[in-house]
């Protein structure tokens, strides 16, 4: 292994484990940056240059991008009401995300794996019958679990909740 490859691997790990311990979102968010980008000079090193790209504009762009909205929607959120409204989400939420790991893994059952194939340095003309042939179920279930993640993210900070929170609020304090 050269010092490169040791220094890639290195940095994949670090900013692996930051983003699973770090306590502040945004900052984990970060790490995650950090992590994308690397893997995209990977796969440059790696002469596959298209996934280098793609892998910058989408997920170091776009993805951390909307990661980053999503977090601050629910700060904001959670400032306006004053307390964390996931708290009761928390049981639906481990059911949804089984059931997604389980369309993932049926997905992925008996594939043939992008990296027992020729992907010819990753030239679009390789990848496009990969992705949109094979793994055409997982592609749409990721997509399907990104969208999901977005909506309820803004389905969790409408207009007017924080005032119909405020007022049962004040329900309950009467009632007492």
């Amino acid at each position: 292994m050269s010092l490169l490859e040791g220094l890639a691997l290195f940095l994949l790990l670090l900013s692996g484990v930051l983003v699973v311990t770090l306590r502040n979102a945004i900052h984990a968010a970060l790490a995650l940056i950090l992590n994308f980008l690397v893997l995209a000079g990977v796969y440059v090193a790696l002469d596959a240059r298209f996934l280098g790209f793609i892998q910058i504009i989408v997920y170091a762009g776009a993805i951390v991008v909307l990661f980053l909205f999503v977090i601050m929607l629910l700060f904001a959120a959670q400032g306006e009401i004053g307390f964390d409204p996931l708290v009761r989400s928390k049981p639906l939420a481990a059911l949804l995300a089984l059931g997604v790991a389980g369309i993932l893994a049926a997905g992925l059952w008996g594939l043939d794996l992008a990296f027992t194939q020729d992907l010819k340095g990753g030239l679009p003309q390789a990848l496009g019958p990969l992705l949109y042939g094979d793994w055409l179920f997982v592609l749409l279930a990721v997509g399907f679990l990104l969208m999901a993640a977005t909506v309820v993210a803004v389905a969790l900070v409408e207009p007017g909740k924080a005032s119909r929170a405020k007022e049962a609020e004040k329900r309950e304090e009467v009632a007492r």
